[in-house]
């Protein structure tokens, strides 16, 4: 202030013995043109203020170094990678029906005749399947000054986008994770789908490769998908795997470079340690994406709700689970809990609310000691008001010592069961660890693929709707996943990556 006040009184001084002279930069009246020079560097200078409530003086005249664009650190279109492979068909109803064939009719060797012989009646095989269009929205609002103000983008655009990002983060999330027994507005994603028709006896166990937390650095689990797929009665192929970055990083690390693929093989070696863009298989070649929605060991909802989102699952007591006892003192032929996962644990479940308002914070289990061969039995007991639909259970790393959110890790979900919703663990669904599908993508296969009911809307709303000077709007996408061909896809779960930062057993 004083420097600016020096400049001032002396550029007034030789004003007024100067009356009446043209006053510029480069003029003599009024000071010099280092004093007027020193007046703009006064007017424009800062003390490197970060709060503008605090700029005085000249710096308060200051233009702000704002970018006219924002650097969002956010989901983009790129990131919606199965969503933007699957092939999209328009569903006419929200019961989506279709007719699976699943067979031309007769047996081997059955269209074999002598001249005269009688020709064997033969009929196809054919079920009437159902899908479920299922609806996923956002309300989003923009004040009105806020819309008036000189933004450096107009907020309604940005909402729009934040809308379709939201939308598109959820389905692309579902399509692996989906599961609408335990959350009824769910649509059913990949690994429920494919689990389900494993359990059904639809397709063999063989499509579902168990890695019993090692990691993925051979081609032997793919090429075992690639038979089972392949087979007489399946008559499938694998094109594409999708998996986290970890779990690429460890095929690009340890792969055997006979069996990498590159589309460009000129451009770089196919050696040990360069990125892995597909494999060689024995029915071609199963190409590779990263797919940043799978979920890992760090991954948001492989920890319990309330670590991510803490007011909402405290928002959720209503559906949080009464009590969990765990029973581990029986013996099972199937527990894949071998001597060195023998130990103490501790168990955890949340609430789902069948209405996508999230889960509970978790109802704690006292520590559990498992010995090898051993089974737990999980016993959930409803909340009090037993609004709940399904259960989240989560698992402690081996060894722990106190029931710490943050330190358990999803073992599964599981749809309530009435009053008590029981779950046995016998250590093959390893809590921290990834699974990931191997898919045909085939076009011509037609063995997956998204139902849209209808594209992306947007539903304007009333101006000032709830009494405040808001500009409103529903953004909607309605849809499901459709595997018409489960047994020409697979899972390899249970892998635990080279550089996993959680892990299970120590």
């Amino acid at each position: 202030m004083t420097q600016l006040n020096t400049i001032l009184q002396s550029l007034a001084g030789g004003m007024s013995a100067q009356q009446g002279a043209d006053v510029s930069l480069g003029g003599s009246a009024g000071g010099s043109p280092s004093q007027v020079q020193d007046l703009i560097k006064a007017l424009t200078a800062s003390n490197y203020q970060t709060d503008v409530a605090t700029l005085t003086d000249g710096g308060a005249l200051g233009v702000q170094s704002l970018d006219n664009a924002m650097k969002a650190i956010v989901q983009e279109q790129e990131h919606f990678v199965l969503f933007k492979k699957l092939a999209t068909t328009n569903a006419t109803n929200i019961v989506d029906e279709y007719v699976r064939k699943t067979g031309v009719g007769g047996h081997l060797g059955g269209s074999v005749i002598s001249q005269m012989g009688v020709v064997q009646p033969a009929t196809g095989e054919y079920s009437r399947e159902i899908g479920l269009v299922k609806f996923l929205a956002t309300l989003r609002q923009v004040g009105y000054v806020g819309n008036l103000v000189n933004n450096i983008a107009s907020m309604t655009a940005e909402e729009e986008i934040n809308g379709g990002l939201q939308l598109l983060t959820d389905a692309e999330f579902m399509l692996f994770e989906g599961n609408a027994d335990a959350c009824p507005v769910q649509f059913d994603g990949i690994f429920k789908q494919i689990n389900d028709a494993v359990t059904a006896g639809d397709i063999s166990a063989d499509h579902v490769i168990d890695m019993q937390a090692t990691p993925l650095k051979s081609v032997e689990p793919l090429t075992k998908i690639g038979a089972a797929v392949a087979k007489y009665g399946n008559w499938g192929y694998s094109t594409d795997l999708l998996l986290p970055l970890d779990v690429q990083v460890d095929l690009n690390n340890e792969l055997d470079p006979a069996f990498r693929w590159s589309q460009t093989p000129s451009a770089s070696p196919l050696t040990i340690g360069t990125h892995v863009e597909g494999i060689r298989l024995q029915n071609g070649v199963l190409r590779t994406s990263m797919d940043t929605f799978i979920p890992y060991d760090d991954f948001p909802s492989s920890k319990p709700f309330e670590v991510t989102w803490s007011a909402t699952a405290a928002a959720n007591v209503a559906i949080k689970p009464a009590s969990l006892t765990v029973d581990a003192g029986t013996s099972d032929a199937t527990s894949m809990f071998g001597a060195s996962h023998a130990g103490n644990y501790f168990y955890a479940v949340t609430g789902i609310s069948g209405e996508g308002r999230g889960q509970s914070a978790i109802t704690a289990a006292t520590v559990t000691a498992v010995a090898a061969g051993k089974k737990a039995v999980l016993t959930i007991t409803k909340s009090s008001g037993g609004a709940e639909t399904g259960y989240a259970i989560y698992r402690s790393k081996l060894g722990a010592t106190s029931a710490v959110a943050a330190d358990m890790r999803l073992v599964t979900i599981v749809a309530k069961d009435g009053a008590t919703t029981t779950y046995t663990d016998v250590n093959r669904d390893i809590p921290g660890t990834v699974r990931v599908p191997i898919l045909n993508m085939r076009p011509g296969s037609d063995a997956i693929g998204w139902r849209q009911f209808n594209p992306m809307t947007k539903i304007p709303l009333p101006f000032g709707i709830g009494g405040m000077m808001v500009h409103s709007w529903f953004q909607c996408l309605m849809g499901y996943l459709r595997i018409t061909k489960p047994a020409h896809h697979g899972i390899i779960k249970n892998i635990l990556p080279s550089n996993a930062t959680w892990r299970p057993f120590g």
